[in-house]
């Protein structure tokens, strides 16, 4: 693990330079803070707060340490938030109907001997989870939306700023079908050993769309999907409300 680590930072500034402290700079201070995030959650601190605090620290390091350009990160992070707080206005519904938190039945050799009153609503920490998991996706789409059209905008300073909201679909587009295909890789590779267990197991079509942990895995899926999708709109109505409001000034 040491030498896999220390291979990738040798890399990483091999290939960024001096950019690369900083970008490391930024992903300590992101790996200490979902870890601050799992010890309040454990310390009995509200799980939802707790996670849209640590979420917004968590965006701006990834997008103000990351962007030079900052037009382009105060437009992705004002997206990256439009759409965290989609995502929970979604899931915090979703997640109560759908019963998919907790431990399932496959976790029970795991679990046999262990209390399960921990003092924690398993709601809201899949609710978490899922926020937590889409913050990266959903701040890489918008990020890379709104560096293609800063860049068509400066190429072409004639555009309407309903050309540029249409340019921005355009981009958004190219960029949501390696998006949604990451997602989708991501879904199989992390339940390929839960289905190799459903398998051995002998379950039904039914029962495996009706499984605690398929269904969760779905839910993330599909939630990090649907942000993905919101952010190309959301970016796109944001730089053209910049570029009328410029246009007016003129």
């Amino acid at each position: 693990m040491l030498y896999l680590f220390l291979t990738f930072v040798v890399l990483l500034l091999l290939v960024t330079g001096t950019r690369g402290f900083t970008l490391l700079f930024g992903l300590g201070i992101n790996v200490f803070s979902i870890i601050a995030l799992l010890i309040l959650i454990a310390d009995g601190f509200n799980a939802l707060i707790t996670t849209c605090i640590i979420s917004i620290i968590i965006l701006v390091v990834a997008i103000y340490m990351n962007v030079d350009n900052p037009n382009t990160a105060s437009t992705a992070f004002k997206t990256s938030l439009m759409i965290m707080v989609v995502i929970l206005l979604i899931m915090i519904p979703l997640e109560y109907w759908a019963s998919a938190q907790g431990m399932a039945a496959e976790n029970q050799d795991e679990l046999e001997g262990f209390s399960l009153a921990a003092g924690i609503s398993y709601p809201q920490l899949a609710i978490s989870i899922i926020v937590i998991n889409s913050l990266g996706v959903i701040s890489e789409t918008s990020v890379a939306i709104t560096s293609g059209l800063n860049e068509i905008v400066e190429n072409k300073p004639t555009l309407t700023p309903s050309e540029i909201f249409d340019d921005g679909f355009s981009v958004g587009n190219k960029i949501l079908n390696t998006q949604t295909n990451t997602l989708l890789f991501n879904f199989f590779a992390s339940t390929f050993p839960l289905f190799f267990v459903i398998h051995s197991l002998g379950y039904k079509f039914t029962e495996v769309l009706n499984d605690k942990l398929v269904v969760a895995e779905i839910l993330t899926t599909l939630i990090c999907t649907i942000g993905v999708i919101w952010t190309v709109p959301i970016t796109s109505y944001l730089v053209y409300i910049k570029a009328n409001n410029k246009v007016k000034k003129n």
